[in-house]
């Protein structure tokens, strides 16, 4: 440590004391997929000659609910201090989309507890620039020896004109002694990091295309809600927030998709479309995979799905209807205060879902951008929106 009072610290405790910053992955980790043209032969299929195929029946469209308890997702609060050090070993990463100019950018900070005791975050945050502005949350997790786990997500605002931002991280911290006592070690700083800074985006008008034949039929006869891993996988979402189909079991069925399905490839040449049993059982996909699992798994809670195909992505979004303020909120007590991002049509509002390309449920999907007043997507020329039958 740099730090000499730190430095000091050290010595006292006869133990090694790591703080560092290590970015392990930033932006989007789709990779480009066959456009939706190519799925079909050509010579046998105009693909949109039969847009609107298929009709939503908005009696049929399901809202998440926003439970009325309180939500609890923080571990409880050390209450037993000592004045003893008995030292630690932790590690921080973060992981963040792209960070365009004069927009909200979110970055997620994890920690992983390499030492032998365990470890209570009260609270994080980065300074901005060097500067003396912070942006900070409250935290209240326990991270045991070995552990490595998400501690909270952040929301920055970039600065017009910025090319580069500089992150200070800071995490507050517990540690516990083998007596069972915590010694408060306070705010620690971390190594620095620095962002690149994309231009702003403008809005880009793509073709839209809803409902046609052809891909209406592939996507939905992949999904299957009744699929006995894709009915076990959802019901531990509702077993974690139990009840009538609600917005934290959505948040939850995100999280679980994101960890435990790893991206892979398809293999050279070929373009499958897995059922959501298969990449379960698999536990690897890509988008068009991702997408059809977590429309399937939101379908088995109970919600209404549907899945977005752009030239080159494909990703679930899912319905919340009109009350948008609410359901943010709801997001914002799950993850923290970040930006909720979404698409509105005739039947109302339907939530961002993409764990291949977003940190958090309602973040932006792979291949688009955050814009002045709202979200573009881009470098694609047609937005091909498939809705997903009830299933019988």
């Amino acid at each position: 440590m740099k730090n000499e009072k730190k430095t000091k610290m050290l010595k006292m405790t006869f133990m090694v004391l790591l703080l560092s910053g290590i970015i392990l992955s930033s932006g989007c980790i789709s990779e480009s997929v066959k456009k939706v043209e190519d799925i079909f032969d050509p010579s046998s299929v105009t693909l949109f000659q039969s847009d609107d195929y298929y009709t939503l029946d908005s009696s049929e469209l399901t809202i998440p609910v926003v439970p009325s308890q309180s939500l609890n997702i923080n571990d409880g609060s050390p209450d037993r201090y000592t004045e003893k050090m008995p030292g630690f070993e932790i590690s921080s990463s973060y992981y963040y989309t792209e960070f365009f100019e004069g927009t909200e950018a979110v970055i997620s900070v994890y920690v992983h507890n390499m030492g032998d005791s365990p470890v209570y975050i009260y609270h994080f945050g980065f300074k901005l620039n060097g500067e003396n502005e912070m942006v900070s949350h409250e935290a209240g997790i326990n991270v045991e020896p070995g552990e490595e786990i998400r501690v909270g997500i952040l929301f920055i605002e970039v600065p017009e004109d910025s090319t580069q931002i500089r992150l200070d991280p800071v995490i507050s911290l517990l540690v516990q002694t083998d007596s069972g006592k915590w010694h408060d070690y306070g705010e620690q700083d971390f190594e620095n990091i620095s962002i690149e800074v994309s231009d702003k985006m403008d809005a880009q008008n793509p073709k839209y295309s809803t409902n046609p034949e052809q891909l209406f039929t592939l996507v939905n006869e992949k999904i299957d809600p009744y699929d006995v891993q894709v009915r076990t996988m959802a019901a531990a979402s509702a077993k974690k927030y139990p009840g009538q189909y609600n917005i934290y079991q959505l948040c939850y069925l995100f999280d679980d998709t994101k960890e435990n399905i790893q991206y892979v490839s398809d293999p050279r040449g070929k373009d499958l479309w897995s059922t959501p049993g298969e990449t379960i059982t698999v536990g690897a996909g890509d988008c068009d995979d991702y997408a059809i699992l977590l429309a399937s798994l939101i379908e088995a809670i109970g919600g209404t799905s549907r899945v977005y195909l752009t030239d080159t992505h494909a990703f679930t979004a899912a319905y919340i209807g009109n009350d948008t303020e609410i359901i943010a909120d709801a997001i914002g007590e799950y993850y923290g205060p970040v930006p909720i991002y979404y698409t509105t049509d005739e039947y109302g509002c339907w939530l961002m879902m993409d764990p291949t390309s977003s940190i958090y449920a309602g973040g932006l999907p792979g291949g688009t951008a955050p814009t002045e007043n709202g979200w573009t997507f881009l470098n694609t020329s047609t937005v091909t929106v498939i809705d997903i039958a009830p299933q019988t």
